[in-house]
């Protein structure tokens, strides 16, 4: 018999009938075909644990639960912010309420949230995967609908909604490059990230496209929260000469202001730095420091993810041929201004824009 002290949950019976998650939620709430053998496993593993399913997700799966879940890696982040929002608004156009997990770039969090949200009886799940090389735990099936928004897992059967990273710093460096700079760095985060894998993958691109790479001036790891400024500022000293640098994101772009207002102060450095990142942010038009930032389309990007999911939920759309979509992006220059402010230019087949 199982622990009276100890409340079983689903993911036990799964573990010890050495079947998903899914497949006990199918036995429990009778929403698909198992095999019989099978199925009798799960019973058996139910009673032997003392397993008491959720009766409020159960009455839910026979009509549906009209409930989705969205998991990101960070709510502070604007980007993400941005996203949630447009899901949320628009789920609940469509009658359904969203279950908001915050892994925190967490992989031990993100296949508990993946857990629960099975368990709890969601329809589908939209899911910025924190790690591109490991597969999204409980659900790597078909048997929960499931896409990936501006990240993605190689390997895994799951559609993805997103940018081209790669092009975009790309071109970020084009820029930059085009200004003068001959020594342009890169700062990116968590390379097992795929936005960051592919950012600095374009980075180097283009960097060597030019004959201006140099390893020296790559920093794949920066730091972030408390002390991210100082270590930046440091890697900022230990390169002389660097006059521009490639963000792989906002958050790292403020830290790179911020290191770089302390080196000014302190006289260590007297030079401008100019400054690419990806995503945009509100502050970035009161800045002084030339900044040109990668805009996302984030309401667009939200909505294409719920669409996708939707598909996949209603069968239009199989796991065995998952969706992709790619959306453009728009790059946005502040502080230098060679167009004149306010006015938009072409480059390259790039929307640019100038504030």
């Amino acid at each position: 018999m199982g622990d009276s002290k100890k409340k079983n949950t689903i993911r036990d019976v799964a573990a010890q009938a050495g079947v998903s998650i899914s497949t006990v939620s199918h036995v429990v709430n009778d929403t698909r075909f198992v095999e019989e053998e099978t199925r009798q496993r799960i019973l058996a593993s139910i009673k032997a644990l003392g397993y008491r399913p959720n009766q409020f997700a159960r009455s839910l799966r026979g009509a549906g639960s009209r409930t989705l879940g969205l998991i990101i890696s960070d709510i502070r982040e604007d980007f993400f912010s941005a996203i949630t929002k447009a899901i949320e608004s628009a789920a609940n156009g469509l009658g359904y309420a969203v279950i908001l997990c915050d892994s925190e770039a967490d992989a031990a969090k993100e296949r508990l949230y993946l857990e629960l949200l099975s368990e709890k009886g969601v329809e589908g799940i939209i899911l910025a995967p924190i790690d591109s090389s490991i597969p999204p735990g409980a659900v790597e099936d078909d048997e929960l609908p499931m896409v990936q928004i501006d990240r993605r897992c190689r390997g895994a059967s799951l559609g993805y909604i997103g940018i081209e990273n790669a092009r975009f710093a790309s071109e970020a460096v084009r820029y930059l490059a085009s200004l003068g700079n001959r020594r342009i760095g890169y700062l990116g985060h968590e390379s097992s990230i795929s936005t960051m894998e592919e950012r600095a993958f374009g980075y180097e691109s283009a960097a060597r496209e030019l004959g201006l790479f140099d390893a020296s001036l790559v920093n794949a790891s920066a730091g972030r929260g408390k002390g991210a400024s100082v270590a930046i500022g440091e890697w900022i000293e230990s390169n002389p000469g660097m006059d521009a640098i490639l963000c792989g994101n906002a958050n790292i772009c403020l830290e790179t202001l911020d290191a770089l207002s302390d080196l000014v102060l302190r006289g260590s450095t007297s030079t401008r730095v100019a400054l690419a990142t990806f995503d945009d942010l509100a502050c970035f038009r009161f800045m002084d420091n030339p900044v040109v930032a990668v805009r996302q389309p984030t309401e667009d990007l939200g909505l294409a993810a719920l669409g996708a999911l939707m598909s996949r939920i209603k069968g239009e759309a199989r796991a065995a041929s998952p969706i992709e979509i790619v959306l453009p992006a728009t790059l946005v220059r502040y502080g230098a201004r060679p167009a004149g402010r306010g006015s938009a230019a072409s480059d390259g087949g790039s929307r640019w824009l100038t504030n």
